[in-house]
Formats: structure tokens, C-alpha cells, sequence
């Protein structure tokens, strides 16, 4: 028979995170904040493994620990002389994989050993670690001699927490889950050191800082010391939820933030026909059409849209918070008038392939409006003269005037 337990002195830490976010807990020492799956360690006297029963020195206990997926399960003990423990597994019970659902106790009815509660007084802990993956855990414990039953090792609380991140930090985040039950050994002090803090919100996976460090996502449970906590849950998207208030030694407080989200305004993308355009929201340049997508606060605004040799055209849009829309701008070309004179009456006259007109006798002169800005083809044909063909430049607003000369064959 081997005596184990002996209280545990807790780590004396404000949460943080280590590698792998893992959350070190004044309660807990290590959380991960995203399991997929749970554990549960608990002693005999408390079944829940919420509460912290009290034993005296010399009484035997039971521990029991339940995975609701496959897991290697891996149970600790930590002594307040720096003395790591791994109760589970040992030399008489090395088989660790639990199936889903099923629960180890220890020791088994049958084992050749036995827990007896020993010095010194004070809070204990247990601590279980559930992985998917099977653990090396001698970094934390190893058996000093063939004849040892359980693994040991004097790391003390800070290298546990150390060397567990390390051990941890191959596996995937979502892999590996841990579970602390807490006892005393003794008298129960008239006030608990710690208290329990319940994390719920809608929506769920939200972020909870306890005292300005995060401590996992919604819905979770945490290990707090007695006193006076500021507590923010948070998701993008939602509007801070804050809370302060003071919790008492074995007390449970609830925490359920109804997160609202951020109001936010709209985003507007800007087109235009055709695109290149320079757009102007209220007098102030935004871009080049397409814009892509550009954010505003609700309200009505006016876009004005602008480019080389067009007119430039205004459009008005309402932006309302949450809404994605397109504003886009037509522009009409800058068009001017081109004047041909010739000196074959009735020759056909065609611009870039079309027939606009032909010239009249007499004059010879022919106005043809509405011509675009850019270079055009200018082509005349008349029976027994040959064709002309020239190309010619117009520029917006500007009227353009052309000479032609058409010989006999």
C-alpha cells in the first residue's frame, strides 16, 4: 500500500496564456479554451467535482474521472514541495484510453493500493488531462526506480505548467481538454479562497476576459479568487459586454451577456459607363470607377462622377447600416459637330462605316452633329470619282471642319 496525497499548494498566478493557449487559472492551473470534448475528474465526497469536499489526514479517497469521447486520460497530483505525482497511469493500471462515456476510478476495487489523505493541511488539487493523442508525459513525471508504482518528478507548479505547454504544443488545439477537482485536507476555512464564475452568451464563442486577461469562450466556467472582478465578453461584430461585481468564497455567480451588434453603416461600390470615371462623394474624391467596396455612416449622400470628354453626371444614394449596394453613374459623351465640304454634289459621305449624309449640290457643305471625341474614318464615293478616305481627329465641345477634293478616274 503506498500513501499518495498530500495537499497541493496552488499557483499563485493571475490568468495567462501560454503556448497553444493554454489559459493558466489561479483555480485550474491549465484550461484549454477550445476543447472539442470534456472531461470530468472528481473525488468520492463530491460527485459534481464542483465542489471541495474536505477529508482528514489518514482517510482513504477515490478518484473518478469520465471522457464523452475516446481519449488517453492522464491524472496528476501537485504537492506544495514542488512534488509532481502521476497517479494514473501507473505500473498496476497502465491502460489510460477511455472510451466514450466510460469512467476510470482509482484505485479500481481489485488494485494492491490504495490513497490515504496526508500532511500537510490546506486546499488540494487534482488535475485530468484528456487527448486525443497519446501523451509523453515524462517531461512531467517519471519512475525513479523499477519498483516505483506511480511516476514522480520535483518540477513544482511552474514547470508543470511549462512543460505541459510543451508537451501539448504538437497537438491540435482542439485535441486536448483538462479538468481540476479541489479538496481540502483538514478544516474547511470559514471563507472559501475561490469562487466560480459561469460564462454564458448569446451569440456563444464569444471571448471572456476576466480582470483584462482572456480566459476561454462562452459557455465556459471559471475558477476565480474571492474578491472584486471586471468581467468583458466580446465578438466581432457585437458591442462589448461588461460587468463588475464581487464574488464570494464558494460562491457561483452567473455572468449571461446578450451581445448587440455594432451598428454599423453601409458599404458602397462604385461603376460607371463607361469606367475610369473619377467619383466624388459630396465634394470629396473616393477613387476610380470600379471602386470596389468603400464603407460610409448611414445617411443620403450625392456622388458625382467625372471623366475626360464626358459629362459629368450626379447620382444620389441612401446608405443604411448593414446594406451592401453598387451606385453607378452612366456618363454621356462630349460630342461636337463635323463639317465636310466637298466639291462633287451628291457623293455619299460615312463616318467610321455609317452613312450620315450625302453633299448637297451647290454647297457642297455638310454638317453632321453629335460626332463623339476620339478619331474617326471619313470615306466619300461618287460615281466616276474616286473614293476619299482620310481619318480625322474631334475633340469635345470643338467643332471640327473638313476639305475634300474628289478627281475623275
Amino acid at each position: 500500500m503506498k500513501r499518495l496525497f498530500g495537499a497541493i499548494l496552488l499557483l499563485i498566478l493571475a490568468p495567462i496564456v501560454l503556448a497553444q493557449g493554454i489559459v493558466v487559472s489561479p483555480q485550474a492551473i491549465v484550461v484549454n479554451p477550445v476543447p472539442s470534448f470534456g472531461v470530468q475528474v472528481w473525488l468520492d465526497r463530491d460527485t459534481t467535482g464542483d465542489a471541495s469536499p474536505v477529508y482528514q489526514i489518514g482517510e482513504e479517497v477515490r478518484i473518478s474521472a469520465r471522457v464523452d469521447q475516446g481519449a488517453w486520460v492522464y491524472i496528476f497530483d501537485v504537492r506544495p514541495n514542488g512534488d509532481i505525482t502521476q497517479i494514473f497511469p501507473n505500473r498496476y493500471d497502465d491502460n489510460n484510453y477511455l472510451a466514450a462515456g466510460e469512467t476510470k476510478t482509482l484505485p479500481p476495487s481489485s488494485a494492491r493500493y490504495v490513497f490515504n489523505i496526508a500532511a500537510p493541511r490546506g486546499l488540494s488539487k487534482v488535475i485530468a488531462v484528456a487527448s486525443k493523442t497519446r501523451l509523453d508525459t515524462s517531461t512531467l513525471a517519471r519512475f525513479q526506480r523499477e519498483s516505483d508504482i506511480f511516476a514522480q518528478s520535483t518540477i513544482g507548479e511552474q514547470g508543470f505548467v511549462q512543460s505541459f505547454a510543451i508537451v501539448v504544443r504538437p497537438i491540435p488545439q482542439q485535441d486536448w481538454v483538462t479538468d481540476t477537482a479541489l479538496y481540502y485536507v483538514g478544516d474547511r476555512p470559514a471563507q472559501a479562497e475561490y469562487g466560480t464564475i459561469e460564462f454564458r452568451s448569446s451569440p456563444s464563442r464569444a471571448s471572456v476576459y476576466v480582470d483584462g486577461d482572456f480566459v476561454g469562450y462562452t459557455p465556459m466556467r471559471f475558477g476565480a479568487r474571492a474578491g472584486s472582478h471586471n468581467v468583458r465578453v466580446e465578438s466581432d461584430g457585437y458591442e462589448p459586454y461588461t460587468e463588475s461585481f464581487n464574488l464570494r468564497g464558494g460562491e457561483t455567480k452567473s455572468v449571461s451577456a446578450q451581445l448587440q451588434q455594432v451598428q454599423r453603416g453601409g458599404t458602397i461600390s462604385f461603376t460607371s459607363s463607361p469606367s475610369n470615371a473619377d467619383v466624388y462623394v459630396d465634394g470629396r474624391y473616393v477613387g476610380t470607377t470600379p471602386t470596389g467596396q468603400l464603407r460610409f455612416e448611414p445617411g443620403t449622400y450625392t456622388a458625382r462622377f467625372e471623366r475626360e470628354g464626358y459629362q459629368s453626371t450626379s447620382v444620389q444614394f441612401t446608405v443604411r447600416r448593414g446594406e451592401d449596394r453598387t451606385v453607378d453613374g452612366r456618363l454621356a459623351a462630349l460630342t461636337s459637330a463635323v463639317v465636310v465640304r466637298g466639291n462633287i454634289g451628291g457623293a455619299l459621305v460615312f463616318i467610321d462605316g455609317r452613312q450620315v449624309g450625302t453633299l448637297p449640290n451647290g454647297s457642297g457643305r455638310l454638317q453632321i452633329n453629335d460626332v463623339a471625341p476620339g478619331r474617326h474614318e471619313l470615306v466619300l464615293i461618287a460615281p466616276g470619282y474616286a473614293t476619299y478616305v482620310t481619318t480625322f481627329d474631334v475633340s469635345a465641345g470643338r467643332d471640327t471642319e473638313l476639305n475634300v477634293r474628289q478627281s475623275r478616274f
